[in-house]
């Protein structure tokens, strides 16, 4: 759930700030007339060695569209807080619920690198609007990074100019990261709420709807592809031109014991595989549920132990006893299969080209296998004891609204790079998202003690071990075949005629 460092769109945003007056606390600018506000981001990739990274109508009125940049599989916002706005780009987190910035007085912003440079910082002095809430601000991550200092309030502006007023938001006045957090999630899983024990602050979906810029507390997610430059989030809104057929709405798990969820957790009910004929294998029993996070702040997916090294056998992928990153030839992309998930009767397919990433050396080169075959990496990893967690690499094949009124998601099979748009409103009430059906018989399970609602934001080691030999060298780590759970084996899936390429690498592997 944390990003890695930002990047400005510079000519974009100055144009449409350019255009605005410099307005007061009680005057929102941009907000005379609901309206869809929608505009497009562009995808900068700063991590060249593509190392995976853990986290971290109706009518058209009255929706309001945000973009994101997908820089290092990871998304960002391009937002401004204050008076006079001050430009900052966020990392759109939808596994936490609080906004935080960095300061421009704090000792990491203020080193000689200026490192904050690229992430923007926030100047509390500079803004006529700004209020101080209090001084008990405080996050931290699994990896031992952290922020701390004051939570505040003040404009909050998204890039074309939707301006919400008393966004309460944290500024890191001491920290050891230079990545500020959009969080989107549940009042709930609040930083004060959690660690305090207060109560929860209004978040942006509730004060935009109670502002008057959207009718609902909801918004839709629409990631696009794994190579695409474009993404959106539609807050108040959803747009039928990105997504198959009907949305199914699945009500939300919650924690044992709690009558409100916390998290975006909904129940995966069995997943399974399509080979390239359309024959299937499911991997689960008739009876298996497991709790997942929805967390656009998570770049890959974690799945219990179990099913992961199930995954792995049946594709072929090798698995470094070290890192616990699984490998793959990348032309397994080119074969025409699918991992399918499946909550309560809805299927979501996830292509296997949409989980392969490319791998590259300590010196920047591409990775290979011994014999020159390019290696890259699996988009699924072990959740071990954390968090089950869904994340991009399976978020860009789902389109998703999250329902934060009603504690609901409604989630459907995405389309990639479409340029129509269809935009509808979400109204107020219950089970009234567009083009949605409400499950007949959802399964819902109470949430046992889990990991950190903060994610995993480790990055993972370079592509190493004896299965590589490159001119730039690795450690010479081993690496060993993924091992079966028992209930099925790879026989299961070769059997499905699955074709020659991927038989090939079963061959190899098993």
């Amino acid at each position: 759930m944390k990003s890695i460092n930002l990047l400005l769109l510079g000519t974009l945003l100055a144009t449409a700030w350019a255009s605005e007056n410099l307005l007061a606390l009680d005057q929102p600018d941009g907000n005379s007339t609901a309206r869809p506000r929608s505009f497009k981001f562009k995808k900068i990739n700063n991590n060249p060695l593509n190392l995976p990274r853990r986290p971290r109508s109706r009518k058209r009125a009255n929706t309001i569209a945000q973009s994101l940049s997908n820089e290092d599989f990871l998304y960002f916002a391009e937002v401004s807080i204050g008076t006079p706005p001050q430009k900052l780009r966020l990392h759109l987190d939808t596994g936490s619920s609080d906004i935080w910035v960095e300061s421009a007085s704090s000792d990491l912003c203020m080193q000689s690198s200026d490192p904050c440079q690229t992430t923007g910082t926030f100047d509390t002095n500079a803004s006529s609007t700004y209020t101080t809430v209090s001084n008990d601000f405080q996050i931290s991550y699994v990896d031992g990074e952290y922020a701390q200092g004051d939570y505040g309030k003040d404009v909050f502006r998204l890039a074309d100019g939707t301006a919400v007023k008393g966004v309460q938001f944290g500024i890191g006045l001491e920290s050891t990261s230079t990545e500020g957090i959009m969080g989107i999630g549940l009042e709930q899983n609040e930083v004060q709420v959690q660690r305090l024990g207060k109560a929860p602050y209004p978040g942006l979906t509730r004060l935009m709807q109670q502002q008057g810029l959207i009718k609902s507390q909801a918004y839709s997610l629409w990631l696009n592809d794994l190579e695409a430059n474009t993404g959106e989030v539609l807050f108040g809104g959803v747009d039928t031109a990105k997504f198959d057929g009907e949305l199914t709405t699945i009500p939300l798990d919650k924690r044992a014991g709690s009558s409100t969820a916390r998290e975006f957790m909904i129940t995966l009910t069995a997943l399974g595989l399509t080979n390239n004929q359309g024959k299937t294998l499911t991997l689960t029993s008739s009876n298996f549920a497991v709790p997942v996070l929805l967390d656009t702040g998570t770049t890959y997916t974690y799945l219990p132990t179990d099913l992961f090294q199930e995954i792995v056998d049946q594709v072929g992928a090798q698995v470094n006893d070290k890192t616990g990153v699984p490998i793959v030839p990348c032309d397994i992309r080119n074969y025409q299969g699918t991992v399918d998930y499946n909550f309560s009767g809805t299927v979501i397919p996830v292509s296997l080209n949409e989980l392969v990433v490319d791998a590259y050396t300590y010196d920047g080169s591409p990775a290979t296998y011994s014999d020159g075959t390019p290696l890259c990496y699996f988009g699924i990893l072990d959740a071990g004891s954390d968090n089950n967690v869904l994340g991009d690499t399976f978020l860009r094949s789902a389109y998703v609204v999250f329902d934060l009124e009603n504690e609901a998601v409604s989630i459907g099979k995405a389309k990639f790079n479409v340029s129509d748009s269809n935009i509808m409103e979400i109204p107020e009430g219950k089970n009234v998202v567009p083009s949605a059906s409400v499950v007949s018989d959802p399964v819902v399970i109470p949430v046992s003690a889990v990991g950190s609602s903060n994610g995993r934001t480790e990055s993972i080691p370079f592509a190493s071990g004896s299965y590589v030999l490159t001119a730039g060298g690795f450690a010479t780590e081993t690496a060993t075949a993924g091992r079966s759970s028992g209930a099925r084996s790879q026989a299961d899936w070769r059997g499905l005629s699955i074709g020659p390429f991927m038989a090939v690498l079963l061959i190899l592997v098993f």
